[in-house]
């Protein structure tokens, strides 16, 4: 919830910045947009890396017969 405050927070400077230019908004919305796709894969890599240190893995081959059967592979 906190990232999103900050984003917020963030935005409301970006708008309340009377001397830029619409490309300059834009350029500073999508920083904004990247930091956040950047938060979420760190926060995707720590959830996959507790998921090893606990033990919930699943071996490589299954995952492959997983995807081939959900998308009708066959070779």
């Amino acid at each position: 919830m906190l990232t999103v405050q900050v984003k917020l927070s963030v935005e409301d400077i970006i708008n309340s910045l009377p001397d830029l230019n619409a490309n300059e908004v834009d350029k500073l919305q999508n920083a904004i947009a990247v930091l956040k796709n950047e938060e979420a894969l760190q926060q995707a890599i720590n959830e996959g890396l507790e998921d090893i240190k606990h033990g919930r893995v699943t071996p490589h081959d299954v995952v492959m017969q997983e995807i081939k059967a959900r998308y009708n592979y066959k070779a």
